[in-house]
């Protein structure tokens, strides 16, 4: 059984599209056909879309799965793809993205919107021909499903996992100070950025918790300079290499998972770092949400504070650093989660369905 996994994006090894690949493979009898794109640029999409030609011609996939972000190749797809089934890993909700999130109105933004709303009648016909729609969640698969009326039953939640050859349980090489960790390489709304530097500066004066804070662009560089001036103890890098996050996370006291945004995408997520911190057996704060709540137990394999509420947030830190022997044993059952619901295994038997289908 031969399943093409097709990737167009900026990044053709993007978290969501190396954890798919990897579960697929772990599924007995399937065989797995990558075809990802590499150019960076608009030329990608003619190449992803002549590398699936070649790939029905010479290859002859019994299905294709289309990973995150493929939007805009779909109706192709669906074309190239003929009667075999396709599987559409949705990933974001466009128009729950046009109309729900609050990013700035750069013309980009207010061209992806546009777009976004325009296409939303055609976007619909193309979900319904798709054989099944993967969500990271099962709270964005219910968003999706409302957003453009499709049934449930369509959707399979699959969540994203981590890079389990660089995230695993490691020597914790925790400094005198009580590091918070949080990064992110884009800072959407959903992530509640503001909410991270609101409790920073209530922690203004406990000396022994300091904030390591990466990623963003020249304007956040501004906003934690101006935490820092109102008593936050922020140390800021704008970048950190990739293979550099798990040390970083290992040295860390707790990361910050989120997301804390309280935006329609918010509510509906769980973050890329949560599963990554997870993974490494570091304690993780994360948001509540219908997403999250699934999962997660406050103080026992997290801790859960609600969205926009700074002062929660603040408070959870604080009880953190006082209280290491819990933190611990929270760190150790969060990754006892990750194996049981986030790991490769689990998304490979998740995506076990895929392949009955196909049969």
């Amino acid at each position: 059984m031969k399943i093409a996994v097709i990737t167009c994006y900026h990044d053709p090894d993007y978290i969501r599209a190396r954890t798919l690949r990897a579960g697929l493979k772990l599924v007995p009898g399937v065989r797995v056909i990558v075809i990802k794109n590499k150019h960076k640029g608009l030329l990608r999409y003619p190449e992803v879309i002549w590398k699936t030609w070649k790939a029905r011609k010479n290859d002859k996939p019994d299905a294709y799965l289309l990973t995150f972000r493929g939007q805009e190749i779909l109706p192709l797809i669906l074309l190239l793809a003929g009667k075999k089934p396709v599987f559409f890993d949705e990933f974001i909700v466009p128009i729950s993205y046009a109309t729900g999130e609050n990013h700035q109105k750069s013309f980009g933004i207010r061209l992806k919107y546009f777009l976004a709303r325009l296409s939303e009648p055609m976007y619909r016909s193309w979900l319904k021909r798709c054989r099944v729609i993967l969500s990271d969640t099962l709270a964005h698969g219910e968003l999706s499903a409302r957003s453009s009326r499709m049934n449930m039953r369509k959707y399979l939640p699959v969540p994203v996992g981590a890079d389990e050859t660089l995230f695993k349980p490691g020597a914790r090489s925790v400094g005198d100070k009580f590091q918070v960790f949080y990064y992110s390489s884009d800072m959407q709304p959903l992530h509640g950025f503001d909410t991270v530097l609101e409790a920073a500066t209530l922690l203004h004066g406990q000396e022994n918790i300091e904030f390591l804070i990466s990623g963003g662009k020249r304007h956040l560089k501004s906003a934690v300079a101006a935490a820092n001036k109102l008593g936050a103890n922020i140390r800021y890098e704008s970048w950190i290499d990739f293979d550099k996050l798990p040390a970083t996370m290992l040295a860390s006291g707790v990361c910050l998972g989120g997301p804390f945004g309280d935006t329609p995408q918010a509510n509906s997520v769980i973050t890329g770092k949560t599963y990554q911190s997870l993974a490494c057996s570091v304690p993780t704060i994360v948001g509540s949400s219908y997403a999250t709540d699934e999962f997660f137990v406050n103080k026992q394999n997290a801790l859960v504070v609600p969205q926009a509420d700074a002062p929660a947030l603040a408070k959870a830190i604080t009880w953190a650093a006082k209280n290491p022997k819990e933190l611990q044993q929270i760190g150790g059952n969060g990754r006892k989660l990750y194996d049981k619901s986030f790991s490769n295994a689990a998304i490979a038997q998740k995506l076990r369905r895929l392949s009955e289908v196909i049969s």
